[in-house]
């Protein structure tokens, strides 16, 4: 004899997992066709973007009154290779608006298929944005406040 209810029960769950495992290969399989159908980004593509973000920033930070020699920059490094990425020190005042500033960068490095993306640290009062394009950043400015300004 066989069991009843736990029979038709047990079916049922077995066609609801093998539905499942259907739609994951499904969603698996439609995942990695997308990112092979795109074709990869030109070197002078990259380069025009970059200078695109890099001069949208200085605009922005001449916008700001913060002048050349309150910006520190240099190349990101890991074990003594350069990484692409490059990184800002930015001394501000008191009265630097770091949420409107990050608003105001985004909007300009969308254009360039760029993204901000930022973070605080509340002690030491600094806040940094990195600047993300396709899957790697960029560009990080870290905005340290001057008690003296």
């Amino acid at each position: 004899m066989t069991g009843g209810f736990a029979e038709p029960f047990l079916r049922k769950r077995l066609v609801v997992a093998g539905i499942l495992a259907a739609c994951a290969l499904l969603l698996t399989v439609a995942g990695a066709g997308a990112g092979s159908s795109a074709l990869p980004e030109t070197e002078s593509a990259i380069r025009r973007a970059e200078t695109g973000i890099a001069a949208a920033l200085d605009s922005l930070l001449a916008q700001e009154g913060i002048s050349s020699a309150d910006v520190k920059t240099w190349r990101a490094t890991a074990d003594g290779k350069p990484t692409g990425r490059i990184e800002q020190r930015v001394t501000v005042g008191r009265s630097f608006l770091s949420i409107s500033f990050n608003h105001a960068l985004g909007l300009r490095v969308a254009s360039f298929g760029a993204r901000v993306v930022g973070s605080e640290k509340t002690r030491e009062q600094v806040v940094t944005m990195h600047i993300v394009r396709g899957r790697a950043t960029i560009r990080s400015i870290a905005f340290v406040t001057d008690a003296g300004r």
